[in-house]
């Protein structure tokens, strides 16, 4: 697939609207006809980088490939080290060298654990590097810009893409459940060959059980790069606290070849750290996102400039930070008990206080959000209400708050609960996340939310869902008084047992309902619970 072409200098990319830098997406970037790897949006674009280009601008002999194409992973990491050493270092064949150590980590060759681990710390230098100047001059080298910015890069493990390719959409956004499969897919033959794609996962995932994927590898190189050029912070015990600096050119308004640069650079680290894909698959390359996540909005909100539009799209709280889907990455990482939880706690924090508080520009940040970005995000919400105990403990055997009362506010905020004097748009996404939640998933496939669809249904049919009682509600309460009410069979008479059974059955159907009160029967016979 060729790669959608960034431009060098303004750092957009080629058919997407950039109204900030007046860019409506409709017309082609033009190629240097020099070096045939940097884009630009015109020729007047091209001569005010030409200063900065001019050092780079070369079309690589074909000696200078062979040899690139040639070096073992050794080699050209330590190439690549000494080209990223100093701003005057950079050579115009960083491309071609990071190219051919992505290729070997998509090979496993041996070694490329030990690689990623010396090519992180490369990346990391840089980013306590104070001057912006060595990713300046890496992104005016041909191809860097578009390699750092657009998607040539596949950043996805083996597991995941398979994941991608044969589930998501039609199936959820992730594996669905051999359960599901049997009883929602009619047609014999998509039934048979889904069913033969999940023993093939099952297989990938043995196979790679215990195993760094090479997209990790890779990623301790390509994230933190990407990563530095939007930021500079002083020197940390652990790259969890890397994102806790300053963001590179200042205030981005000012449009200083540094502040774009950064600015495009925060939005490709975030939405890749909020791509539940990516983010499986990376894992711990991507650390010091949620510091940075932070960093960033600290900065947006000091300097009013949260949701601040045409800096960010619609409901981004900064460039490339949608806010359901950051709250959906930290619930992820409080799930995981990342390393970096503790940030995700502090981010959560910080965006219920404001939906608590009902602050103008978060409340506009919500504006026209599609319903079933609001029901996918309620249904991520209760489950990880659902999962969570009270607590959890991260890598380093820290304890980890759990910060139900602000996820609480902000399942408030983003279904609409804040609003009582319209129950409808809350209706609305309820019952969206009860009917159509099956596929509505972050990071699940089908067959996984049926326990909190059930919950919205008999939250909708029972008394709770009176506007007259949303300030009071407690979402955790309520979820926790669902899951505890007993199952018919065990309590006849129980109105409220009725009703559960009969949400219960309407989210999963009769057939799997069935089948589960038949496995808690057996339970109760086996354990007595």
């Amino acid at each position: 697939m060729t790669p959608t072409p960034v431009c060098n200098h303004l750092l957009i990319k080629q058919g997407t609207p950039n109204p900030f830098l007046n860019y409506d997406g409709t017309s082609n970037l033009k190629v240097c006809t020099r070096c045939r790897g940097s884009y630009y949006l015109n020729q007047d674009e091209q001569r005010s980088h030409w200063k900065k280009h001019k050092l780079f601008c070369k079309k690589m002999e074909r000696c200078t490939l062979t040899s690139i194409a040639s070096m073992d992973l050794e080699t050209s990491v330590n190439y690549l080290q000494g080209v990223l050493r100093h701003p005057a270092s950079v050579k115009p064949e960083v491309y071609h060298v990071i190219k051919r150590i992505h290729t070997l980590m998509e090979e496993n060759v041996d070694g490329a654990s030990d690689a990623a681990y010396q090519l992180h710390t490369i990346a990391r230098g840089i980013i306590m590097y104070q001057s912006s100047d060595i990713m300046m001059n890496v992104v005016s080298c041909p191809n860097m810009a578009t390699l750092l910015f657009s998607d040539e890069v596949d950043l996805l493990s083996v597991k995941q893409r398979f994941v991608k390719q044969h589930f998501s959409g039609k199936y959820g956004n992730g594996r669905p459940s051999e359960e599901w499969v049997e009883d929602n897919i009619q047609d014999e033959l998509e039934k048979k060959k889904v069913l033969k794609l999940l023993e093939q996962y099952e297989k990938l995932e043995e196979s790679s059980w215990c195993q760094q994927p090479s997209s990790m590898s890779f990623c301790y190189l390509y994230f933190n790069l990407v990563l530095a050029c939007a930021l500079k912070c002083n020197m940390t015990h652990c790259s969890i606290h890397d994102g806790c600096g300053t963001l590179r050119g200042g205030d981005p308004r000012n449009k200083s070849p540094q502040s774009l640069l950064a600015a495009a650079a925060m939005r490709r680290v975030f939405e890749l750290w909020t791509d539940p894909f990516v983010l499986a698959s990376c894992g711990d390359a991507m650390a010091p996102a949620a510091s940075f996540a932070m960093t960033a909005i600290d900065y947006y909100k000091t300097n009013s400039m949260l949701g601040e539009v045409p800096l960010c799209q619609k409901h981004e709280l900064v460039p490339g930070l949608a806010v359901d889907r950051l709250v959906m990455t930290c619930l992820s990482e409080l799930t995981e008990g990342a390393g970096s939880a503790n940030y995700s706690v502090k981010i959560l924090r910080t965006l219920g206080e404001l939906a608590k508080k009902g602050h103008p520009a978060f409340t506009l940040i919500l504006e026209d959000m599609p319903l079933e970005r609001r029901a996918t995000f309620a249904l991520a919400s209760i489950k990880w209400i659902g999962n969570s105990d009270g607590g959890s403990t991260s890598p380093f055997g820290r304890p980890i708050e759990t910060p139900t009362d602000s996820v609480n506010e902000l399942f408030k905020a983003i279904t609409g609960m804040q609003n009582t004097d319209d129950e409808n748009l809350a209706r609305s996404v309820w019952l969206k996340a009860a009917d159509d939640g099956e596929l509505l998933t972050h990071g699940d496939g089908a067959g996984f939310n049926s326990q909190e669809r059930g919950f919205f249904y008999y939250m909708l049919e029972s008394d709770s869902f009176s506007s007259d009682q949303w300030k009071s509600l407690d979402m955790a309460k309520a979820f926790k008084e669902y899951y505890g009410i007993p199952d018919l069979f065990e309590a006849p008479d129980d109105p409220k047992a009725l009703l559960k059974d009969g949400c219960s059955r309407k989210a999963l159907g009769d057939k799997r309902h069935e089948k589960r009160i038949e496995w808690r029967q057996e339970l109760k016979q086996k354990y007595g619970k």
